[in-house]
């Protein structure tokens, strides 16, 4: 079975006036189909710079970035966004819901985005809203939602045009410790049913029982 996603020996280094910081430094991992990782780490660890270039938000100093087998590193900016769109959906802590748009609108919106054609957009955005059990407040706007119910439509959208690998940054953070939990195993059965590969970046310690592989970043390394 191919890597659905592989990392090789990357590096992150940023400027700060004359200072070079090295935020990432000679990183390697790999994840397949029906997988959950966790990324945890202390603050400042490198953690949400090592999950943006994961999903191609940010370019390597150095190093290659494979996905389905096909470097994508050393793409230019004008390739990467059809490569977002195509294979990743993402999940932040903020939910990044459009306030005047209905959870399901929200769903619509990307599905325009990633050229779903119109007379196909209100199925895919149903069946979307029914994977995460929301069919009863799809059309609420999201000042009507509980935190819970905006991370559900976060993950229906990161599931919009089916990418086969979903990066959620700190998606329970925002969430009481009941509705945390619930996320997490809706994350989980993405990775299982639908054999997505899941990568969670958390410090909430109940993120350990979705996990298949967990690995500790400190200093920009992965922790042995």
């Amino acid at each position: 079975m191919n890597n659905s996603l592989e990392l090789i020996n990357i590096t992150k280094r940023y400027l700060h006036g004359r200072i070079e910081v090295l935020a990432i430094d000679r990183v390697s991992l790999a994840m397949r189909s029906g997988e959950v990782l966790l990324i945890m780490g202390p603050s400042g660890s490198g953690k949400t710079t090592l999950l943006s270039m994961m999903g191609c938000i940010l370019k390597p100093t150095s190093g290659k970035i494979k996905i389905d087998e096909q470097v994508v590193s050393g793409m230019g900016e004008a390739e990467l966004p059809d490569i977002r769109k195509k294979y990743f959906g993402f999940v932040f802590q903020s939910f990044n819901l459009f306030p005047s748009l209905t959870a399901r609108e929200n769903i619509e919106l990307l599905l325009r985005l990633k050229g779903f054609r119109k007379e196909s957009i209100m199925d895919e955005s149903q069946s979307l809203i029914e994977k995460v059990e929301l069919s009863k407040r799809a059309d609420f706007l999201p000042h009507d939602l509980s935190g819970g119910e905006k991370q559900r439509v976060a993950i229906a959208r990161a599931l919009s045009g089916d990418p086969m690998i979903i990066l959620a940054d700190e998606p329970t953070a925002n969430l009481d410790s009941r509705t945390g939990k619930e996320i997490l195993l809706l994350l989980r059965k993405n990775a299982i049913e639908y054999g997505k590969a899941v990568a969670i970046v958390s410090h909430d310690p109940k993120a350990d029982a979705v996990a298949d592989r967990i690995i500790h970043l400190e200093d920009g390394r992965i922790k042995e």
